[in-house]
């Protein structure tokens, strides 16, 4: 009896010290971010612990080395989207870092050596950790068959996301404990989210098709659209809506001349650019009814060439988002090359090049616009011309939030550019500009895009015309409080000739799609009251 209860005290003896060295990693990073902090949810602590015991009772110290190598990994992942991003890690945001792998470079090139920290973070704990039990020192209870236990308790992981409430509960729910959180995503993305995407579903929803008329009465009369697709735009960070710094000072000055120049916040229709995109083109209101990205019937340029546009679609971002967001149906392409930069002076130049070589004045035109600033890395947007475009230094204020000012100041020039290009046509001329997403600047501890927050998905919408008045449809966009990403998207097509009316969709919910294209990663339902505050309610 006496060896029983002091084995039993040898397993909770080494169990703790696993336990300790485990989580030491998010105990000292607490110190970096409280946000972040440890705290005194049990029930999580408990399923953590339990994972320490399992291991303490492994006497293949071979398989306990791997497991710790395997899971430093899982952690780094963690802990770099803790430091960059300010939130845990998510199943989707894994997938994520494959199929966005190079924008990721190209966002940490400029910034990666100041989280170097986070290898000795996680490394320097378990380096220890597999010391103390190469050599013996916890003085543990061990068993033949040991790593038996961390392999079910592994399983107990894979099978609850396996199951519908299993797996949404692993999506969603927040924990404070980094250590757990880094089980719960990768359990879920290893035993659901990849499977999924690797065999595909056996059910789905079926959504009633969208009723589209063709209202164009004269296929032959010139007219323009513009539709500008900004990148990353934070409508709060624009002085144009009362943001205290004066980061779009000409097109406030634009706006104060311009009586049919509109503007107010929106809500996005997407967390980042792969997602929001083939939404705005295909005027997609309900991210789960994924098949309109396949039927493509409500696809704004194939409307626009039936309807007798010649269509021009322009990238500012790099040739592999006609792939990742199925761009077709157009006449004419641009695609902005890093390596031009220089000699472009970067998205201005490139904008001037490709401005010179479309006719507004030929007949009728769409022209697509998708924008490159103000992603991140925010300063590289501005660097070809610094002495006209970086104008705010203050140390005070986080060096990010100043770099994206500056780039925001650089986009307020860019869009005066798009404007007087729209403006050079003698022929009636309609502009809209929508940013693809939003970006969030520290609001909350939450930095960048890729959330289903409020913060990340604020965003500018703007509207304007020349060489003519088009008062009520005007009078309809000004009495439109917060539209949704699927208003403007709509707003296109009557523009192009088109009514579309989503069957079954109450078109007063902002409905903003989670990090996968299927809706499978969370939708934020907005739903809108009259005394214009807003309802927020995440759906699985």
């Amino acid at each position: 009896m006496k060896k029983y209860v002091f084995d039993v005290l040898r397993v909770l003896f080494s169990s703790l010290i696993i336990l300790l060295f485990l989580m030491l990693p998010e105990i000292v990073f607490s110190f970096i971010n409280p946000k972040l902090a440890v705290c005194g949810n049990f029930d999580k602590l408990g399923a953590v612990f339990l994972l320490a015991i399992a291991l303490s009772l492994v006497g293949n110290k071979t398989f306990i080395k791997w497991f710790l190598i395997v899971f430093g990994v899982f952690q780094l992942v963690q802990f770099n989207s803790m430091a960059y991003f300010g939130v845990y890690l998510t199943p989707y945001a894994i997938d994520f870092i494959f199929l966005e792998t190079g924008d990721i470079i190209t966002e940490i090139k400029d910034v990666w050596y100041k989280y170097l920290y986070v290898v000795a973070l996680v490394g320097v704990p378990y380096w220890l950790l597999w010391l103390a039990v190469s050599r013996d020192i916890l003085n543990r209870v061990t068993f033949k068959y040991g790593w038996v236990l961390p392999m079910l308790y592994v399983a107990a992981f894979f099978y609850r996301a396996s199951t519908p409430d299993g797996i949404f509960q692993m999506l969603f729910k927040q924990t404070c404990f980094a250590s757990y959180n880094t089980i719960n995503s990768f359990s879920a993305y290893l035993g659901n989210v990849l499977p999924k995407k690797i065999i595909g579903h056996s059910q789905e929803k079926v959504y009633p098709d969208y009723k589209l008329t063709n209202i164009e009465k004269d296929k032959n009369e010139p007219v323009n659209v513009v539709f500008v697709v900004g990148e990353s735009v934070n409508a709060n960070h624009l002085s144009l809506f009362g943001y205290d710094r004066p980061t779009t000072p000409q097109l406030e000055a634009y706006a104060a001349r311009d009586p049919q120049f509109i503007y107010k916040k929106a809500w996005a229709a997407g967390v980042n650019t792969l997602i929001a995109l083939p939404m705005l083109y295909n005027i997609q209101v309900n991210p789960k009814n994924y098949r309109k990205l396949i039927k493509r019937d409500s696809y704004l340029m194939k409307m626009a060439r039936e309807n007798g546009f010649k269509v021009t679609y322009i990238e500012s971002q790099n040739a592999s988002l006609f792939k990742k967001t199925s761009v077709s149906d157009y006449d004419d392409a641009f695609v902005y090359s890093s390596a031009d930069g220089e000699e472009l002076k970067g998205e201005s130049g490139f904008l001037d090049k490709v401005f010179a070589r479309i006719d507004l004045n030929a007949g009728r035109n769409f022209v697509v616009v998708h924008k490159r600033n103000v992603h991140s890395p925010y300063n590289d947007n501005y660097m070809y011309e610094p002495e006209k475009y970086e104008f705010f230094k203050d140390p005070q204020t986080e060096g990010r939030v100043n770099e994206y000012d500056n780039a925001m100041r650089y986009e307020d020039m860019l869009l005066m550019k798009i404007l007087n290009f729209a403006r050079s046509s003698k022929h009636k001329t309609y502009l809209f500009y929508l940013s693809d997403h939003g970006e969030a600047l520290g609001e909350n501890g939450i930095w960048g895009h890729g959330h289903l927050s409020p913060e990340d998905l604020e965003i500018p919408f703007i509207f304007t015309m020349f060489n003519g008045t088009d008062d009520e449809f005007a009078a309809r966009l000004r009495e439109k409080q917060w539209p949704c990403a699927h208003d403007v998207s709509m707003w296109v097509a009557e523009k192009l000739g088109w009514k579309v009316e989503a069957t079954g969709e109450d078109l007063n919910v902002c409905q903003v799609n989670g990090r996968d294209t299927m809706g499978r990663a969370g939708v934020l339902k907005i739903i809108k009251n009259a005394n214009g505050t807003a309802v927020f309610k995440l759906e699985k």
